[in-house]
């Protein structure tokens, strides 16, 4: 399960202290967990297929974050946006060879 893998990388990302894919594992796991709440009434499992559709959700969400940035021409942040939205699709890319 790519839950797995998150917390995985989570502990090499701490070992190595590279703070921007921390950020963003830590991130990615606090919204897996909200959406695990989420379904808790609904008496469903977190599956693969709802981390999927949470990764493709980040992936969009961030490119209209880019596109905000670079109207306001604030490169610093489209480029530390960039540089999440590349290992966000990293983790999707994973699990669509996978499947």
């Amino acid at each position: 399960m790519i839950l797995d893998t998150l917390k995985t990388d989570l502990i090499e990302a701490m070992k190595a202290k590279e703070a921007l894919k921390l950020g963003v594992i830590r991130y990615l796991l606090s919204e897996i967990k909200n959406k695990e709440i989420e379904l808790r009434p609904q008496n469903q499992e977190l599956n693969d297929g709802h981390i999927v559709k949470l990764l493709r959700k980040q992936v969009k969400k961030r490119i209209e974050i880019i596109e905000e940035y670079s109207k306001a021409a604030r490169q610093d942040l489209v480029d530390k946006e960039t540089a999440e939205l590349e290992i966000v699709k990293d983790y999707l890319s994973k699990l669509d060879h996978e499947e």
